[in-house]
């Protein structure tokens, strides 16, 4: 079935995997590197970097943006104002008298990237009514109080919150390995549809922006348990050429927060397949390692490595859950994969990339990279038939 995109979106092609086919392998075979699971199941020898096609060698997830600030100005004493709408934010309309200070957009905190032009945030400020329609495209400055104030000053661009982020770039595509630029906010991501396993037979993926819809997709386990496919979306340096300018790769060091947030539906799957952030560590020069962050183990199928047994019911700071740590290698690579436990799923969170890697360090293990190269959240489906599994919203948010 040919690709279907809007005229503003073009599909940037198939990866590198499909056209050096001998040079991709799989995370969970044993010979050869891999075309696209993130870290991968443990049936079998994970890949290197996998990938539809990796420019850095692989083909797993990728990251996400980097942050923007969010929130309106002070309006002038007299009037309303306000902030300029955002993505989630409303526009204000109309004020009481007084001096009204702009509040954070309801925005305030999502995946910008200073690279692109992100929206304003927005938001109603605190002392008149805000206006009952969403703002959304470019930041426009509040409206003048109807008892004679001054008009508020634009807001600053920023990325709504978790669901409220303004979604550009639409498509379908039954192809194995579709690439997409799409954009929330205004932050440049990367979507791929990335059947790499060497089971995958056929699927059909929509998507809206850092959203998107597995409609359908077939395929069985690979002989050494790989995953049929991962569709998935990124901001960073990951699987395939494109590297959207979303604030990633960034040198650890450079990093005061990575925040990011994740909603996805099972809509009444229940199979063999997992809900994964996979986050890339290297260096300028390369990929080091992987980190992975399981919000859904499903039944039959485990992380690459082994479970870490000092490690198992353990919370991290400021992140909500209970997690399992599995640990070990890639094709040599090292992999550390945080696991919900089985039947505990989580379809939301939102957290701070930079508190998994405290947690690996707390806990004595090693972290390989000097940055953190993407962030990518997707589906590892081993096994279909699968109807409308669905990411609802993704960003990436550095600072």
């Amino acid at each position: 079935m040919p690709v279907k995109l809007s005229p503003s979106v073009p599909v940037l092609g198939l990866s590198l995997c499909t056209l050096l086919a001998a040079a991709c392998g799989s995370k969970n075979s044993n010979a050869g590197p891999d075309t696209g699971s993130p870290g991968g199941s443990n049936n079998g020898a994970a890949p290197a970097t996998g990938g539809s096609g990796p420019s850095t060698g692989g083909s797993g997830p990728s990251s996400g943006g980097s942050g923007v600030s969010s929130g309106g100005t002070d309006a002038q004493a007299g009037g309303q104002g306000g902030s300029g709408a955002g993505s989630a934010g409303s526009s204000v309309s109309g004020g009481q008298a007084g001096t009204a200070n702009g509040s954070g957009g309801s925005g305030a905190v999502g995946g910008g990237s200073a690279g692109g032009p992100a929206p304003g945030s927005g938001g109603a400020n605190q002392g008149g009514s805000a206006a009952s329609a969403a703002g959304a495209g470019a930041s426009t400055p509040g409206g003048a109080g109807p008892v004679g104030g001054a008009a508020g000053s634009a807001g600053a661009p920023g990325n709504g919150a978790l669901g409220s982020g303004m979604m550009m770039g639409t498509g379908e595509s039954s192809e194995r390995y579709a690439t997409a630029e799409v954009s929330r906010d205004g932050v440049p991501y990367i979507l791929i549809t990335n059947g790499w396993g060497p089971g995958f037979e056929s699927h059909t993926v929509s998507w809206n922006g850092t959203s998107f819809i597995v409609e359908a997709m077939s395929g069985t386990p690979g002989s050494s348990g790989q995953p049929a496919s991962y569709p998935s979306v990124f901001c960073g340096k990951y699987s395939v050429m494109q590297v959207p300018d979303c604030g990633l790769p960034r040198a650890i060091d450079q990093i005061s927060s990575l925040k990011t947030g994740w909603r996805w539906s099972a809509n009444d799957n229940t199979g063999p397949y997992n809900a994964a952030y996979d986050i890339w560590l290297g260096t300028e020069t390369g990929f080091g390692m992987y980190l992975m962050v399981w919000l859904r183990d499903p039944p039959g199928q485990q992380p690459a490595g082994s479970p870490n047994a000092a490690n198992q019911g353990i919370t991290v700071a400021n992140v909500p859950g209970v997690w399992d740590i599995w640990n070990g290698t890639v094709n040599n690579r090292p992999i550390i994969n945080w696991v919900r436990h089985e039947g505990s799923d989580s379809s939301e969170i939102e957290f701070d990339v930079m508190d998994f890697i405290r947690d690996a360090q707390t806990r004595g293990l090693t972290i390989t990279g000097t940055q953190v190269n993407a962030v990518a959240v997707g589906f590892e489906i081993w096994q279909g038939p699968v109807t409308n599994l669905e990411t609802k919203d993704f960003y990436v948010d550095v600072k």
